[in-house]
């Protein structure tokens, strides 16, 4: 039976707020911390995106925590532009890791999220693998992806007009191996009537992703 919780933990400037869905009396593949888009444009860790990337783990049959960045719903603090919210990944991750101790960890983000996601992966570097999804790459460059090692999975929508994909094709060359994109036809930022395709994009990677 599966169990969804509402869950606090020690973050950097407070408390943060989570979501942490488990399936009671199966032994996991591993541990998701999955991250939501940018709080002042009301990205929150209810996001629809979020949401599907979350179940879609989940079904893979992995544990899954979203959260709340800090300045979000129940969170404690301010927006803290980037900085702040990736040292909030990395408490979750550490919550996460502490109270499901031996399990492999994973992370993963939709726009904003999916650039706090990458810069978590840079930073820790017993991550087993980053799943971004509609990466803003408009608006940052990571040349450190040049030397992540891990899988690194990209998802974007071929009509995405708020992180559009031509960044992502731009750069894709010079990421490191092992590296995947997909690209969605018609879709936009949001996935409009595509979530369904963006689950199934995820799941028939779980090899890759070395869940």
């Amino acid at each position: 039976m599966h169990k969804v919780q509402t869950v606090f933990f020690a973050g950097p400037v407070g408390q943060l707020e989570g979501l942490l869905k488990l399936t009671e009396g199966q032994e996991p593949r591993g541990l998701v911390v999955v991250c939501h888009p940018h709080p002042l444009y009301h990205g929150t860790m209810h996001n629809k995106v979020t949401f599907a990337v979350a179940d879609a783990y989940f079904k893979l049959g992995c544990i899954v925590l979203r959260f709340n960045f800090r300045g979000a719903g129940q969170s404690a603090g301010i927006h803290d532009h980037g900085k702040g919210e990736v040292d909030d990944l990395m408490a979750a991750i550490g919550y996460l890791r502490e109270r499901f101790p031996g399990l492999d960890c994973h992370v993963a983000g939709f726009s904003f999220g999916s650039w706090i996601a990458l810069e978590a992966a840079k930073r820790d570097s017993t991550l087993i693998s980053v799943c971004a999804v509609a990466p803003p790459f408009k608006y940052f460059e990571p040349p450190f992806l040049g030397h992540l090692a891990i899988p690194k999975l990209f998802l974007q929508g071929k009509a995405d007009t708020i992180c559009p994909g031509e960044q992502l094709q731009n750069l894709f060359p010079s990421f490191a191996e092992p590296k995947e994109v997909v690209w969605f036809e018609g879709a936009d930022h949001f996935f409009a009537h595509r979530l369904e395709d963006l689950k199934k994009a995820i799941a028939s990677r779980q090899h890759f992703l070395r869940l």
